[in-house]
């Protein structure tokens, strides 16, 4: 079953007082087939692929890159996977077999992953320096400097009107810049009350903004004015995923929101049960037979789902370790079986899981070895994850591998 056909019949079962509220309108935003560009792989955050994959997966290739090891999450374009580690390299490294196609240093180390935006690879680092370089060699075309470490990933921001190609980088100096791509000007900026980690979201001409002091602020995308704030229950860095009228996220005190950015206020959230740890991971949207749903990772050592009408837990699965990175929602097949939609995700202890979204069940499975901070990347039919040891995997179906 097409994904299409399956999401139509999930919001066909959400009732219809929850459908009047949430707006349930379109389909959520999705990453193209052949790239995954920035940190959650759409504006939007939605962590959504329109890859498939095919089940069971195997080793393309895996390679020893960095000696220090990786915090950052792959990005991909155009058969190229761009990827920074903790000692301060970036690279450009083949899609197909993993050779390195050219490498920058002097940087002090990067923990949030870059974007993609045409020609130019945006990325910021430890020292609060956020970049463009050429895609092509590495060469640094302009740097922008901040007071704070970058955390999270820039979001790309297409030309519009009288705007050009932009990017938005949050730094841990509480203050979010709009950048122009061409050649890193400053167009607008906007300062909060403490730190930003997260990599910002964007949808409907907003900016949406999870921020350690306690809130999620709602920020014009055109010139960074507010729009709005609500309170939630402490910090987070994570990346808040918007679906129509309402954003998804969770925070370090281990609740999980639900925001009503056209209010804006809380529409509901789900407290940590007894011994429950923070959300250090960013949802993805996803869906079952009962609707729509927000998928994310714990430090509790689950993967779990909420519905989004009305945030009941729809399931949840144990993994081996905590789980930091966020999940990749997309549709996998498995021989001539039709596809289903899986969220896959890694974990601390080296666990790699496809987790069917339907139930929460495994549909697959792989022990890495070493653990992981880092979120997935796919694309072009592969599952590309980066290690805390330095070890960069690429997946694939196991036709297609040696």
């Amino acid at each position: 079953m097409s994904f299409g056909i399956r999401w139509k019949r999930a919001l066909a079962g959400v009732a219809m007082a929850a459908t009047a509220t949430l707006g349930f309108a379109g389909e959520p935003a999705e990453a193209p087939a052949k790239a995954w560009p920035m940190f959650r792989g759409t504006t939007e955050g939605t962590g959504r692929s329109a890859a498939v994959l095919s089940l069971p997966l195997a080793p393309r290739w895996q390679k020893k890159i960095s000696e220090i090891g990786y915090d950052s999450t792959p990005v991909i374009a155009n058969g190229v996977i761009y990827l920074g580690d903790l000692d301060g390299s970036f690279s450009a490294i083949s899609l197909a077999d993993g050779s390195t196609l050219w490498t920058t240093t002097g940087s002090l180390g990067y923990t949030a992953a870059a974007a993609v935006c045409g020609d130019v690879v945006v990325v910021g680092d430890i020292d609060g320096v956020v970049r463009g370089l050429a895609a092509a060699d590495g060469t640094t075309l302009w740097t922008h400097e901040s007071a704070g470490e970058i955390s999270g990933g820039p979001t790309v921001l297409e030309a519009e009107g009288d705007l050009p190609l932009r990017v938005l980088v949050g730094s841990q100096d509480a203050t979010l810049a709009c950048l122009a791509v061409a050649d890193g000007r400053l167009l607008w900026s906007h300062t909060i009350a403490d730190q930003i980690r997260c990599s910002p979201t964007v949808a409907n001409g907003r900016v949406f903004l999870a921020g350690c002091d306690g809130k999620l602020h709602v920020i014009s995308a055109s010139d960074g004015t507010a729009r709005g704030e609500v309170a939630i229950d402490g910090p987070t860095g994570t990346t808040p995923a918007a679906f129509e009228s309402r954003v998804y996220f969770g925070t370090e005190g281990g609740t999980f929101f639900s925001i009503d950015v056209v209010e804006p206020a809380v529409a509901w959230q789900m407290r940590p049960a007894a011994g429950g740890q923070a959300y250090r991971s960013s949802a993805a949207i996803g869906t079952a037979a009962e609707g729509p749903l927000a998928i994310v990772g714990s430090r509790s050592r689950v993967v779990e789902a909420f519905s989004l009408a009305d945030g009941s837990r729809s399931w949840r699965q144990r993994m081996r370790g905590r789980v930091d990175g966020s999940p990749v929602v997309l549709e996998a097949v498995t021989g001539a079986d039709a596809p289903e939609e899986v969220a896959v995700i890694g974990d601390a202890a080296g666990q790699i899981a496809a987790v069917r979204t339907a139930d929460g069940e495994l549909a697959w499975e792989f022990d890495a070895g070493s653990g992981f901070v880092a979120s997935p990347a796919v694309a072009d039919g592969c599952l590309v994850m980066a290690t805390d040891d330095g070890t960069l995997w690429c997946f694939a179906a196991e036709t297609d591998t040696p």
